[in-house]
């Protein structure tokens, strides 16, 4: 959980964020909606498509965080690979 929180904190930039006066361990993005859905909104405006936009709405749709939050993981690290 705190290597893919990490990951996120990479992907939004956390240090350019109200979030970066917690420590990663302290990261929250699989907890709460007020710290995942600022991710969620980034993966779209990188042009999150096809599959993964699928699971990110799918688990929005549902109101289940522990699915959006592991769509938002699978979008990073796609993301973070194509972009290599």
């Amino acid at each position: 959980m705190e290597t893919n929180n990490k990951l996120i904190a990479e992907f939004i930039q956390i240090e350019n964020t109200g979030l970066s006066i917690y420590a990663p361990s302290q990261y929250k993005f699989h907890t709460s909606w007020d710290w995942l859905m600022p991710v969620v909104k980034e993966c779209y405006d990188k042009g999150a498509d096809g599959n993964e936009i699928g699971d990110i709405t799918h688990g929005l749709l549902d109101c289940d965080i522990e699915s959006t939050y592991d769509a938002v993981v699978v979008f990073i690290k796609f993301y973070n690979k194509k972009s290599n």
